[in-house]
Formats: C-alpha cells, sequence, structure tokens
C-alpha cells in the first residue's frame, strides 16, 4: 500500500440539503449513492480518515465499508468542522483536509495531487482550483487548528483563506467539473447527462 499522507480527512456528510428538498447524500447516481463518490476519492491517501454526518443511513453505510465516522446532533457546519478535527487529533499531523460529499466527478488523482502540494509546502493553505476559480477540497495547516475548531457560529474554513490569502495556494484540476457540486434536483440531472462514472478512480 502506498505511504499515506500525514494528513487527516474531515468528509462532511452533515448538510440540510436545503435546496434539494431531501438528503442529497443518499440520493443514487450511476448505481451508488451520492456520498460514496468522495468515500471512493479519499481512499488510500490519508492517515486518518472520518465521516462527520447526523444521518443514521450515512453512518450505517460507512460502518459497512470500516470507514470511520461521527454521527452527531449538533447544527451547524462549525460544528462538523470541530467534531472532525477532535476525533483526528494527533501530534504527527501535519494539516486537516475538509471535503465536501457532493462533488462525484472528484478525481482520486486531483486529492492525491493536493496532498503532495501540502506536504510540499505544509506552512500553506492548498485548495483545488480551476484556473482562478478555487474550491473544494481545502487543506489547512496544522498551525491554523485553533481558529479553525474555533470558527463562527455557521462559518466554514473559508474565512480563514480570506483571513490569510498570501497563504493560499491552488491547485489545478484537468476538468472544471471535478470542481461541480450538487445543490439542486436539477444540479442531479445534470451530472446524469454528464456522465459521472467516466470521472471514477
Amino acid at each position: 500500500m502506498a505511504k499515506l499522507f500525514p494528513v487527516a480527512c474531515i468528509i462532511m456528510a452533515s448538510g440540510h440539503s436545503a435546496r434539494f428538498g431531501s438528503n442529497k447524500l443518499l440520493q443514487e447516481l450511476h448505481g451508488q449513492p451520492l456520498i460514496q463518490y468522495i468515500l471512493n476519492t479519499t481512499q488510500d491517501l490519508f492517515a486518518q480518515r472520518v465521516v462527520v454526518t447526523r444521518y443514521a443511513k450515512i453512518a450505517k453505510l460507512c460502518q459497512e465499508q470500516g470507514i470511520p465516522y461521527l454521527l452527531h446532533d449538533k447544527p451547524y457546519l462549525n460544528d462538523t468542522i470541530r467534531l472532525g478535527m477532535a476525533y483526528c487529533a494527533a501530534p504527527e499531523l501535519l494539516g486537516y483536509a475538509f471535503c465536501t460529499s457532493d462533488q462525484p466527478f472528484l478525481r482520486w488523482q486531483s486529492v492525491n495531487s493536493l496532498c503532495e502540494s501540502f506536504v510540499k509546502t505544509p506552512y500553506a493553505i492548498q485548495r483545488l482550483a480551476y484556473g482562478q476559480s478555487p474550491g473544494n477540497p481545502m487543506i489547512f495547516p496544522a498551525d491554523l487548528a485553533k481558529e479553525l475548531a474555533t470558527l463562527p457560529q455557521d462559518m466554514g474554513g473559508g474565512i480563514l483563506a480570506k483571513k490569510y490569502p498570501e497563504r493560499v495556494r491552488l491547485v489545478q484540476v484537468q476538468d472544471k467539473y471535478e470542481l461541480f457540486d450538487i445543490d439542486t434536483v436539477r444540479d442531479l440531472r445534470q451530472c446524469l447527462n454528464l456522465g459521472a462514472t467516466q470521472y471514477s478512480r
């Protein structure tokens, strides 16, 4: 097995899917639930990995695959970040990667490139991008752990990227659709038309 990067991966699967109308992460896309794509894309890369969710069905899916998870009832995005970091806290970690669960076109190779870039410059905030358009995932250095763990209510790490723009490094993806995320039923239909299976590992 390849050497794992000294980074904790926190898969954020606690969203309310308000614009979708139901739990989008359990919607089927090309024969598997949407969340399965990020589970596949982040495997065999990170020293630690955890799925943070408030949904029992997602917890069960992770349990069946032997993927660590945290099932919680907290309401906000910053809760998901804080809980995931607390689960993964270890002195040998150089940083924390945060992945959303609604990017079916994201390639394993792109996440690998993001990790490679980070270990070369572990003081930088690394994020995937297409040209000058930034997206997710993002990796934050360990020295920002305290700020990440105390983010304002319902805010994510993006505010730290804005606070420290000089520390941000963009790692390019090959295709703009890698950064495409599903927010609505219309987005899901677009993914069906594009054919997410061609982007699998």
